[in-house]
C-alpha cells in the first residue's frame, strides 16, 4: 500500500474578485452596443474602404472579448504555502 499524499489546501475566493469586473464589463457592453451610441458611428464615412459603423463594431467587439478574457484569466498558482 502506497503512502497517502496530503491534498492541496483549498484556497478561498478573495474579496473583490471577478464579480465587480464582470458587472462593469456587462455595463460597458450595454453602452457600446446600444442603438443610440451606434448611431454616432452610422455615418457615410469610410476608413480604408470600410464603413465606419462596421469598423467600430468589429473593433469594439474584439476589444470587449479581450477584456472579458483578461477578467476571467486565472491568477498564477503560487504553490503550497
Amino acid at each position: 500500500m502506497s503512502p497517502r499524499r496530503n491534498p492541496q489546501p483549498m484556497r478561498l475566493a478573495r474579496q473583490g474578485g471577478r464579480e465587480p469586473r464582470l458587472l462593469g464589463l456587462f455595463l460597458l457592453g450595454l453602452l457600446l452596443f446600444l442603438p443610440p451610441f451606434l448611431a454616432v458611428f452610422n455615418r457615410g464615412a469610410t476608413v480604408f474602404g470600410l464603413p465606419l459603423l462596421y469598423l467600430y463594431l468589429f473593433l469594439a467587439w474584439s476589444a470587449f472579448i479581450a477584456l472579458i478574457a483578461r477578467a476571467l484569466r486565472r491568477p498564477p498558482d503560487i504553490g503550497p504555502e
